[in-house]
């Protein structure tokens, strides 16, 4: 299964933030992409997860290290 994760981050954390993106390690859950961008939000990860209780444990870490607030669209395939 797939997911969009769309992320804001807290002023002056940018780069802290996408550091820890890149290192993220969650069981079941594989990044396929990460992008920054300008507009409502900083930053959207592409994701395949096996279950919703990795997802969430995802998006858990995610909010950590300077990341304050995810939104998670679910694809349907």
């Amino acid at each position: 299964m797939r997911a969009i994760v769309l992320l804001k981050t807290n002023p002056g954390f940018q780069e802290k933030a996408y550091a820890t993106l890149k290192g993220i390690s969650v069981k079941g859950v594989q990044t396929e992409t990460v992008c920054h961008c300008f507009g409502r939000f900083d930053g959207v990860v592409i994701c395949k997860y096996d279950d919703l209780k990795g997802l969430n444990a995802f998006t858990e870490t995610l909010r950590r290290e300077g990341v304050f607030h995810t939104e998670t669209l679910i694809a349907i395939d």
